[in-house]
């Protein structure tokens, strides 16, 4: 999870939160004009979920995910075959028969 940022300065701040450390969960703005988030209060200070694909990418990259393109977090582990599709993207087939079409060709 990434430390709430009050401000928009705030650094970016990741740590893994136990939920069993977790005192309550409420919704969480920024601003008024923000999309509200939970967060989760612990006595270390208060987290939320990463909201965006890059956050997201960072906070996960130690556990097998990457970012393919703008659009998807991939575990690489659970990939099967990527096939480029001819000037249109790709299409993702995990282990488990689901597939994902991106936009970047790989």
């Amino acid at each position: 999870m990434k430390r709430l940022q009050i401000k928009k300065k705030d650094a970016f701040e990741y740590r893994d939160v136990n939920l069993k450390d977790v005192n309550y969960i409420d919704k969480w703005q920024r601003t008024s004009n923000s999309h509200s988030t939970l967060a989760y209060h612990t006595s270390e200070g208060s987290f939320q979920d990463p909201d965006i694909l890059v956050e997201a990418a960072e906070t996960y990259k130690d556990l097998g995910f990457v970012l393919i393109g703008r659009t998807a977090l991939v575990q690489e582990s659970k990939i099967d075959k990527i096939q480029a599709i001819e000037n249109n993207g790709s299409l993702i087939t995990f282990k488990d028969g689901t597939e994902l079409y991106v936009m970047k060709q790989i």
